[in-house]
């Protein structure tokens, strides 16, 4: 009785008595409980490439139940590829014959809002989440979850997960998703689950996706659009064509509309718009409907389209942009790396020179959209371009088209100092170039 009367008193401070100040001092704590597993290394690529394609929810039939078997190992590989660009997060999955036990630390940016340092001191400044999942033969229990040395009542947690889905995915997802895993089995340090996708699962991941990562005007995206299309229509389907031919006109357009305009603004909604036709048409779902009629279609003269005499560089360069704008540069420089480990089990191999294309893409359109002055010396350079080089450095020799052997052989692994020397390089050749000092 006295440990219920206890709960029903701490239940009614919060509630009544200023729960987000409770909760801040229950929930902070001064130090994380685990440490980083370390930094992304080649083998973690190639294994959550294989890991991925192994549980890609859209291969899993939706009429059946699909079980999805992975080691302590392989779930820590998943969470240290998926959080690998977060650099102030620590994850740390075990599994054991009680459960599948989950912890999360966080390091809060307490440095960065008004008395931060004294909060620091005072509280803390890492957030702690362990969760423990249980075997069950019934759907999903979570017998445990705990935020720093506040215990969430296990009679809490499901609906406030439903909650917590609905309002990301839309109402009712929340426990459609949830009642999506039929079943949890532990055999040693492996855990089973028994899982049936909703039959819209992967749309409503997406939706849910453009809801959180909505980015630019879809009106001032579809004016550049519209331009870029039609300088590309009338150009030849063969041939080579220089991008700046292209982007000139477009940051010219950029520099007039900023006279009484926002030059972030302009810089964002140009580079998406060479980003969607030069790059990736998809980014046009963190948009909005971009495409005027009668322009639904790529020009394909877009093939024509060379940067330091290569269309793959157009590609990576571009694609590489509209992942900054839209996910971040950390978050775009891995998805890049990640590709070219993908590579080497292709024709085309691991190329340090597709990595130089990527980071500059990631680079110039951080710098571009990084405030008015910026945005400002972007255009005035570009509107006037006569050589590649204002934004884009030589990397053609630079090691290319690697196998896994050669790679290994020669570098090691990503965190290893003879490729952290190589991509130090590329990073002080982008860094050489006026545009970006």
């Amino acid at each position: 009785m006295g440990c219920l009367f206890r709960l029903f008193l701490i239940l009614v401070f919060f509630a009544v008595l200023g729960a987000p100040v409770a909760a801040v001092i229950m929930a902070v704590d001064k130090q994380p409980m685990i440490a980083r597993l370390g930094d992304i290394n080649f083998r973690d690529l190639q294994n959550a490439k294989t890991l991925a394609q192994r549980y890609d929810p859209r291969t899993m039939p939706t009429d059946q139940i699909t079980r999805v078997q992975a080691s302590t190992a392989e779930l820590n590989t998943l969470l240290k590829g998926a959080t690998g660009v977060l650099k102030n997060v620590a994850t740390k999955v075990q599994v054991t014959r009680y459960g599948v036990i989950g912890a999360v630390a966080a390091e809060l940016p307490v440095q960065q809002i008004p008395g931060g340092p004294q909060i620091e001191q005072l509280l803390g400044k890492y957030l702690n989440i362990r969760l423990v999942i249980v075997p069950s033969r019934g759907g999903l229990r979570i017998s445990r979850l705990a935020i720093g040395s506040l215990e969430i009542p296990d009679w809490v947690i499901e609906p406030a997960m439903e909650m917590a889905l609905d309002r990301a995915m839309g109402p009712g997802k929340g426990k459609e998703v949830l009642s999506a895993v039929k079943g949890v089995r532990v055999a040693g340090d492996t855990v089973t689950i028994s899982f049936q996708p909703p039959p819209r699962l992967m749309e409503d991941i997406k939706l849910a996706a453009k809801r959180q990562v909505t980015v630019s005007d879809p009106v001032r995206v579809r004016f550049y659009y519209a331009e870029l299309h039609n300088l590309l229509s009338p150009l030849p389907r063969k041939g080579r064509v220089t991008v700046l031919q292209v982007m000139r006109p477009i940051f010219r357009l950029a520099k007039e509309r900023s006279v009484n305009g926002d030059p972030v603004a302009e810089n964002e909604a140009a580079i998406l718009a060479l980003s969607i036709i030069l790059g990736e048409t998809r980014f046009e779902k963190f948009v909005g409907d971009v495409r005027p009629e009668g322009m639904k279609n790529r020009p394909r003269s877009v093939r024509t389209i060379r940067i330091d005499g290569r269309h793959d560089f157009v590609q990576h360069f571009w694609i590489s942009a509209g992942l900054t704008l839209t996910g971040g540069d950390v978050a775009a420089n891995i998805i890049g790396e990640l590709k070219e480990v993908k590579d080497t089990d292709k024709k085309s191999g691991f190329s340090f020179t597709d990595i130089g294309a990527d980071r500059t893409g990631v680079r110039f359109a951080k710098d571009a959209v990084k405030n008015a002055t910026s945005a400002r010396k972007f255009q005035d350079a570009l509107a006037n371009a006569t050589s590649e080089r204002v934004f884009f450095p030589a990397f053609k020799d630079l090691p290319e088209g690697l196998t896994v052997a050669q790679f290994k052989r020669r570098y090691g692994d990503v965190n290893s100092p003879a490729y952290k020397r190589i991509i130090a390089d590329i990073d002080r050749r982008i860094g050489g170039i006026a545009l970006y000092r």
